[in-house]
């Protein structure tokens, strides 16, 4: 026996009223799509995502990290690598491949920022040399209150990375190539 109609009639679970919409966007579609059309709608995600992984690998092959070519890990080795980089490009991409990830880093980003530094060292003005020595202190300024070593790598990356930026700009104002 069941009630009258409009009657004790329970609603059926998750029915929300005048708010399905807001809580549900497709409230009261889920059934309406056909098998075929949620199996195209499948199959153009799937479609979308292997594209996406053929473009990575044909466009972003050149994006992967090489690997550090240092005999071992140990941190003279290292130096030793980063100190034979022909410039400061390569010398990033060097500390970029060989990095700790902790601090000895910081180690690291020393020898890149003086290989860096040789590009301009004498080139820059007072104002220059003094918006240098403020990035590099920005640096310094921006983990120093984080505890872990790999706020210390973090900062030794800053620190390089400033030092390759006013390279690239040194040379490029003299005409040269990043090496």
């Amino acid at each position: 026996m069941s009630p009258p109609e409009g009657r004790n009639v329970k609603r059926k679970a998750g029915h929300f009223g005048h708010m399905a919409g807001w809580v549900e966007p497709c409230a009261g579609t889920r059934h309406q799509r056909g098998y075929e059309e949620s199996f195209a709608m499948l199959s153009r995600s799937c479609l979308v995502g292997l594209v996406l992984l053929l473009l990575q690998g044909v466009l972003g092959g050149a994006a992967y990290a090489e690997e550090c070519p240092a005999k071992s890990t140990s941190m003279d080795d290292v130096i030793a690598v980063l100190n034979a980089a022909p410039g400061c490009s390569r010398a990033m991409k060097l500390f970029e491949a060989c990095a700790y990830g902790a601090s000895g880093d910081v180690q690291f980003g020393e020898v890149v920022e003086k290989k860096c530094e040789a590009d301009f060292g004498g080139q820059l003005k007072l104002p220059q040399k003094l918006g240098y020595q403020r990035e590099l202190q920005a640096c310094d300024r921006k983990y120093r209150n984080k505890s872990g070593t790999m706020y210390l790598s973090f900062t030794a990356f800053c620190r390089a990375q400033v030092a390759q930026r006013y390279s690239q700009r040194a040379l490029k104002a003299t005409g040269q190539k990043a090496r």
